[in-house]
């Protein structure tokens, strides 16, 4: 059998994509000494590539058994989950079955049993597949063949009591190869919380009403269809999605009670086209989105919204290097969109519309075994240059990126990215109507109260465009042992001229730098402040991000069912915070609370597990104190210091039935994939009911933070019932 690790070495060459050999005869091989650097042809085997891998090994892979211990219900919460364990960021870029999609929601509702696998990729694919810079990419590997009728009905409740939530979801979802399709129908019902329901009293010796909502009752109804199609190197995929919500707010206007009628309705649909051409991948999605708002009672608006939207995306290898293949990545976005708006007899039409270009070129300069272009660098080394231009209404913009990452040993990578650009201020930012938004608690330092107040929302046509400049560099290491261990180490620099924002925290300073945005009665007490975009004249903020992984070893070939346990520590701390509202005033440190405190540290462990048919899921955050100071710069007896906090949400699931084979739904599930029975989970979000706290630098309770007040929900409760039919 000689024959048969020779063939693993020659196609171990394919960047440690996992193969599989199938000798088609035993023909007799002599032994003799053989040069392994040499290629050699052996006859009578077959070796394939790892079904879905993409173009670069992952560097941290979730299998089937480690997808069902996450809890959830659909691919959506799958990538939630990924991210927050494994510090993704906000929006990794999603491929399917190792190839980017037109439009990767047509997959997001599907049973967690649809995957396979979920990999996420070494930060050097983000080159290779024409990411942003920084952006992680992540590789979702379907089963071949699936088929499943899924319903949940989930009921939830705060132990305080005084609201409830019911939801009911059903769903169709099959895939055969690289067609698919997905209909889901989703209806959900919130009552309201009344002001009467909890110590919650703002009234300043005003009369108080126990009508106000803290929130409002709300009735929900959303349906959305997917589809994809396959046709030759081509395939096609298609969206759908309606929704109709209705809620009723009543709010406090002055003294009064305000009762408020809201219904939104919208219908957005999709068309994607992708394949290969010419040695080209191309893709291509087009978007359309109307939506239609009304609102009678405390303002009386009616809006019509309608956009489109097309982007597209092409990539190709650009040239052979001795160190590998150079990528080519191109991106494009056009899109338009028309709002008519009727707002107290007054009636205001807008248009929008905006386009960009983006390119990205991945250049292999080392790669591991001695080949170099740019000296004796050990390892495989990777550089990635960008730039784009953008426009959005009258404003234009430009970026320029690059990037390198770094394995000088295999499991250890290093990386780096820096970006400069220069973005446009979307029309809606600039156009929209000035209206009040929802109710938000505000404490006042001139008059020492906590007032809740309707801030005034809407856009400011004298916005002008933001510049950026962005540096992250990053270390990881793993995974390693069987535990698979694996370490992550990143530093953030941002600095921004003319950043978008809106006013920080009111404090005295704030309110003498502007105050035209503050709005107060005959009496002094504060009424509403404008929070409208602006522009900040300059910022700069640093930070430092950690993350730890291992999981618990599982023996190799799959007897019995072992326990699955995962878990993850991030760790965040900031280590500057500046900002410059307008030109000539002096920089607010908001780290040492000037302007709005911030907290300076952070915290988070989760852990996955599942044995037989039990499941749990727990998160655990903390966050630090901090203070916000009544006038920048120094510190006083009327600062408001905010007391760290604690948070515990656990997830118990108990499936009552025998399970499914792991055939039902495909290969390579891992493990037990696939349920016919009644599965039950008990959420408990908040475990120990803990609330924000906070009081006065000088010692006495600081105002606005009763129990009830920054907090009303505080220990929920929830039961799910889910079962695959």
């Amino acid at each position: 059998m000689g024959w048969l690790s020779l063939a693993a070495v020659i196609a171990g060459g394919q960047d440690g994509a996992a193969i599989k050999v199938v000798p088609t005869s035993l023909p007799q091989i002599a032994r003799q000494e053989q040069d392994l650097g040499q290629a050699v042809q052996v006859e009578d085997v077959e070796v394939f590539g790892r079904r879905g891998a993409a173009l670069t090994s992952p560097e941290i892979e979730l299998d089937g058994a480690d997808i069902d211990a996450l809890g959830v219900w659909d691919i959506n919460e799958v990538l939630e989950r990924m991210a927050e364990t494994l510090s993704l960021g906000e929006r990794p870029m999603v491929l399917i079955n190792g190839q980017p999609t037109p439009n990767v929601d047509a997959y997001k509702g599907f049973p967690p049993g649809a995957l396979a696998r979920a990999e996420v990729l070494p930060p050097q694919a983000a080159g290779m597949y024409g990411a942003a810079p920084g952006q992680r990419v992540v590789n979702l590997v379907l089963q071949p063949k699936f088929s499943s009728y899924d319903g949940r009905v989930a009921g939830s409740r705060p132990t305080q009591g005084g609201t409830s939530s019911l939801s009911g979801d059903l769903r169709r979802s099959a895939i055969a190869g690289r067609n698919t399709h997905q209909v889901g129908l989703r209806l959900s019902r919130d009552t309201a919380l009344r002001t009467g329901e909890r110590d919650y009293d703002l009234s300043m010796g005003r009369p108080s009403d126990e009508r106000v909502t803290l929130r409002p009752h709300s009735d929900s109804i959303s349906l959305n269809g997917n589809l994809t199609r396959a046709f030759g190197d081509w395939s096609s995929v298609f969206t759908v999605n309606a929704q109709t919500q209705d809620s009723r707010p009543v709010v406090r206007l002055s003294a009064e009670p305000v009762e408020s009628s809201r219904r939104s309705d919208t219908l957005a649909g999709s068309a994607g086209l992708s394949g290969r051409l010419a040695g080209w991948l191309l893709q291509g999605n087009f978007n359309a989105r109307a939506s239609r708002r009304h609102e009678d009672g405390l303002q009386n608006i009616r809006s019509d919204m309608q956009s489109l939207a097309l982007t597209g995306n092409a990539s190709r290898p650009l040239f052979d290097l001795p160190t590998g293949i150079a990528t080519l990545n191109l991106s494009g976005n056009l899109e338009g969109g028309w709002t008519a708006i009727d707002r107290d007899q007054t009636h205001v039409k807008s248009t929008t519309s905006g386009q960009n270009a983006r390119g990205t070129v991945a250049i292999p300069l080392t790669k591991a075994g001695g080949r170099s272009l740019v000296g004796p660098i050990p390892g495989d080394l990777v550089a990635t240059l960008g730039g784009g231009v953008r426009q959005v209404g009258g404003d234009g913009g430009d970026e320029l990126s690059a990037g390198l990452s770094w394995t000088p040993l295999k499991g250890f990578r290093l990386t780096s990215e820096w970006s400069a650009l220069t973005e446009g201020v979307s029309d809606n930012l600039k156009s929209e109507p000035i209206y009040y938004g929802s109710p938000i608690v505000v404490f006042d330092f001139r008059t020492g109260e906590a007032v809740e107040i309707l801030p005034i929302r809407g856009g400011n046509p004298d916005l002008r465009p933001p510049q950026f400049e962005r540096l992250s560099i990053g270390a990881s290491a793993g995974p390693f042992t069987p535990w698979a261990v694996t370490g992550n180490l990143g530093y953030q620099r941002a600095v921004s001229t003319d950043g978008v924002g809106s006013l920080p925290a009111l404090t005295e300073d704030v309110e003498i730098a502007f105050p035209e945005l503050i709005q107060r009665d005959a009496e002094g007490r504060l009424v509403s402040i404008d929070y409208r975009p602006m522009n900040l004249s300059s910022g700069l903020s640093e930070s430092l991000n950690a993350g730890f992984n291992f999981s618990l070893p599982r023996p190799a070939g799959g007897a019995g069912e072992p326990m699955v346990l995962r878990v993850a520590l991030n760790y965040g701390l900031q280590l500057a915070n500046v900002v410059r509202l307008r030109a000539g005033l002096p920089e607010m440190d908001r780290l040492k609370g000037d302007g709005g405190g911030l907290s300076p540290q952070n915290a988070r462990i989760m852990i996955d597990a599942r044995r037989g048919p039990w499941g749990a899921n727990a998160t655990a955050q903390w966050q630090d104190g901090y203070r916000t100071r009544r006038i920048s710069a120094a510190d006083g007896p009327d600062d408001l210091v905010v007391a760290p906090f604690t948070s515990v949400d656990l997830r118990f699931s108990f499936q009552m039935a025998s399970r499914g084979s792991p055939t039902e739904n495909g290969q390579g599930g891992g493990g037990r994939r696939a349920n016919a029975g009644l599965q039950v989970n008990l959420d408990i979000a908040n475990l120990f009911d803990a609330r924000p706290e906070a009081r006065l630098a000088k010692g006495s309770p600081a105002p606005g933070y009763g129990r009830d007040v920054q907090d009303p929900i505080g220990r929920m409760v929830r039961v799910t019932l889910q079962r695959r039919f």
